[in-house]
């Protein structure tokens, strides 16, 4: 206890008051959810503090998840709503809890592989063959999220999917299959390979990306689907709300 140091923090670090004004403005909504702020030069000015100063601000408040900034275009109010959506610990469209922006369609293309290493190392075991999907989930003609799909051809048929039937292959990829899983495992990654991958779609005009791998299970140990979740890191935000249990002794 001899070693603990007692700073004087009586006077404040610039950047923190300035972090501590705009974080007022913010939550009192002098500047409205999705607004773009003033440029860096004329929101310094109106401070009266250097650039600098301000960028160690606005990069406090990016931490804190209340703005976001997109290169070439400035920096977005974020600030989120207070009915809170339930993050990744309950099995849920990946993509819908964790991207910001709306959607406002979903483009989707599939075909049907024979089995490979990679797909056989992925579900646990070899499928007669496997339906390969990709999607791409659009605001208006701007793609935002991209996820790439592999389900055994035994899956389809199980649940009695008409392969050509395009609207029920995409309501049990979207929603039915959650209601059916019982469980899935969810690793999370950032990958710069986003729009390598994208087949000529580009999500993004940076190369950062939550890469969000989900493997839904049904029962037993293999499972019925595997996703590969591809969000451009400034349009997406990933919670997860844990909790201890309490047991009564």
């Amino acid at each position: 206890m001899d070693n603990i140091n007692i700073i004087d923090t009586s006077k404040e670090l610039r950047y923190v008051e300035v972090y501590n004004k705009l974080f007022k403005m913010i939550t009192e909504g002098s500047f409205p959810k999705n607004s773009r702020l003033p440029s860096e030069p004329e929101l310094a000015k109106t401070l009266g503090v250097s650039r600098s100063t301000l960028r160690q601000a606005l990069a406090l408040l990016q931490d804190d998840g209340l703005i976001k900034n997109i290169r070439g275009k400035g920096n977005y109010i974020t600030k989120e709503n207070t009915t809170k959506k339930n993050g990744l610990e309950k099995i849920g469209h990946v993509i819908y809890k964790c991207l910001e922006h709306p959607i406002s369609n979903v483009e989707f293309d599939f075909k049907i592989e024979p089995p490979s290493d990679y797909f056989t190392k992925i579900l646990g075991k070899k499928s007669a063959a496997t339906v390969v999907i990709d999607r791409w989930y659009n605001n208006n003609k701007e793609a935002l999220a991209y996820t790439f799909t592999i389900i055994p051809i035994e899956v389809i048929s199980n649940f009695k999917i008409n392969l050509n039937n395009k609207e029920e292959l995409i309501k049990f990829i979207e929603e039915e299959i959650y209601k059916e899983c019982l469980s899935s495992k969810i690793h999370i990654k950032f990958s710069t390979t986003g729009n390598f991958i994208t087949k000529g779609h580009p999500i993004s005009c940076e190369n950062q990306f939550y890469l969000i791998e989900e493997s839904l299970y049904k029962s037993g140990e293999y499972p019925i689907a595997f996703n590969k979740h591809y969000i451009p890191i400034q349009y997406g935000n990933i919670e997860i709300n844990s909790h201890n249990s309490i047991h009564n002794l």
